[in-house]
């Protein structure tokens, strides 16, 4: 009971994802007929921005420029660049691999649960979800760092596993388990990072305010 207190999100996203399959086809078939609540003229732009933003390579050269440019005058600043570096790189070669030996189908391919095993296609790399992995992985490790600022950090990851449901690229099991991993490898790298000899899954109460 003390590790479900302690971990009760990751918990919570784990418990969700399988329960999620049942209602993927359901709910992406409903965003595809359901067209009529956004704007493609106007959704076309903002999702083009969402993914050059979410993108592992926009997002790793970013932490690595915060590090290099705060190192000279902010330590804190520069030590949250540096751990998102790692976690972002660590994040992002853990999603790629098993979406790959995973093989699911994306929705733009069929609506029904279609996994081939491994493969290098691009149209069967839909779980987990990469973009929500690295996004759910930058907030979990700033909102470590910067507390006060969470809510701001877990809205752009949120934002950006709906943009990913929205787009038809994901389906909703794959954004929680892209969530679900990109806070553990956040956690493991940041307490590597700040606290090389505490276990990466315990109590966050001494957590840099």
């Amino acid at each position: 009971m003390h590790y479900l207190r302690e971990n009760k999100a990751l918990v919570l996203l784990a418990l969700l994802i399988i329960p999620a399959f049942f209602f993927d086809n359901t709910l992406m078939t409903w965003v595809k007929e359901n067209r009529a609540f956004r704007s493609d003229a106007l959704y076309g732009p903002i999702d083009d921005v969402v993914k050059f933003l979410t993108h592992g390579a926009t997002l790793i050269i970013s932490s690595l420029l915060l590090f290099l440019v705060a190192r000279s005058y902010n330590r804190r600043l520069a030590e949250a660049g540096k751990t998102l570096f790692f976690g972002l790189i660590t994040a992002g070669v853990v999603v790629q691999g098993f979406k790959h030996l995973i093989g699911r189908a994306r929705p733009r391919v069929t609506f029904n649960t279609v996994f081939i095993g491994p493969s290098i296609d691009f149209n069967y790399d839909s779980f987990p979800s990469g973009h929500t992995t690295l996004t759910f992985c930058l907030a979990y490790i700033l909102s470590q760092f910067y507390p006060r600022y969470r809510v701001v950090f877990y809205l752009f990851a949120v934002m950006t596993g709906a943009d990913r449901m929205l787009g038809l690229s994901h389906f909703p099991s794959d954004v929680l388990a892209g969530a679900l991993l990109g806070m553990v490898v956040g956690r493991i790298v940041y307490s590597r990072a700040v606290c090389p000899a505490a276990p990466a899954f315990k109590s966050e109460v001494n957590s840099p305010v």
